[in-house]
């Protein structure tokens, strides 16, 4: 009989690391939604920057990093991106200082092209990850949220 063997604490953290399998779900997640919008020349990221966008009409980075939990640097390259492309443009401030952006004609134009491409990703990965998946998915997030925010 063979004795058992105690695992390493290297060996248990490549089989147990949480931040690896949050990884590797993100890059599994995200590659299906680049696949469908790789046509349109759209980031998944910045799809999701434009749809809050179009949500609240205008929006300053602040907010956008808060509600994506995005750093400020990888925000504003990707603002500056869709700048270059014509999706999105500084909007007026109501108080002169902060520097909200809304979408442009373009950026409307290219979140309604996007669509089909989203629902097409959408399918993919609940077929990938199964219902019961994608359910404790949006669980997790949404008590991530609350934790955060403080409520």
């Amino acid at each position: 009989m063979r004795p058992t063997r105690t695992p390493t604490t290297v060996e248990k953290m490549a089989r147990e690391c949480v931040a690896n399998q949050a990884r590797i779900l993100n890059r599994v997640v995200t590659g299906i939604y680049e696949a469908e919008l790789r046509p349109l020349k759209l980031k998944a990221s910045q799809m999701v920057i434009l749809v809050l966008t179009a949500e609240r009409g205008q929006v300053r980075a602040a907010e956008l990093c808060r509600a994506l939990q995005m750093d400020t640097s990888t925000l504003s390259r990707n603002i500056e991106r869709m700048r270059a492309r014509g999706w999105v443009e500084a909007a007026p401030a109501a108080d002169g200082r902060s520097h909200p952006f809304r979408l442009t004609p373009s950026g409307k134009r290219i979140l309604r092209d996007a669509v089909l491409a989203w629902e097409r990703a959408q399918v993919k990965a609940t077929d990938r990850l199964g219902s019961e998946g994608v359910a404790s998915l949006f669980r997790t997030t949404r008590n991530l949220r609350t934790e955060t925010s403080g409520a």
